[in-house]
């Protein structure tokens, strides 16, 4: 078997491994709270892909922006900045400070009751998140060819993002 075999074997292999327990953890919750559960997370990676974009077409975070997420998410620019002294070595990504700051604060039920992993599996196997990934990247194509004049919400800029097929 050779090089290409053998990783292609590997990654199959750790595919089934993780598909395997996500079933086995999504028995520990109903259907119901997984869903709603899902539909958080994804909520929070649209905000994370939002908040991306803002940043890079404005090149920093701006006054409007930082207002707002002092509204919307109370200590998570704390959070950040606290991140950033303890790393000063490490480039700043605000939008994966976010998701790691929600994670730690939206989901500890799911981490407490043993069934991040399937929160996880399922959220990035929803359709939902195509969409939001498809919808990200056409923003980032077009916003850096010809930026919009005003950002739009987020939640204008989510609703536009489920709306593609």
């Amino acid at each position: 078997m050779d090089r290409t075999s053998k990783n292609r074997a590997s990654e199959v292999e750790l595919g089934q491994q993780s598909q395997k327990l996500a079933e086995d953890e999504s028995r520990l919750v109903s259907r119901h709270i997984l869903d709603a559960a899902i539909t958080e997370f994804l909520d929070c990676r649209a905000f994370s892909y939002w908040l991306r974009l803002c940043i890079e077409a404005d090149g920093s975070v701006s006054d409007s922006l930082a207002a707002l997420l002092h509204e919307r998410c109370p200590g998570f620019l704390e959070y950040a900045a606290e991140y950033a002294r303890q790393h000063p070595k490490e480039q700043d990504f605000l939008w994966l400070r976010f998701l790691d700051w929600t994670d730690e604060r939206l989901f500890q039920t799911p981490i407490a009751e043993g069934w991040r992993h399937a929160l996880g599996y399922y959220a990035m196997r929803d359709p939902r998140m195509d969409q939001l990934r498809a919808y990200w990247k056409r923003c980032c194509q077009t916003w850096k060819a010809q930026p919009p004049a005003s950002r739009p919400s987020f939640e204008s800029w989510r609703a536009s993002a489920f709306q593609i097929r």
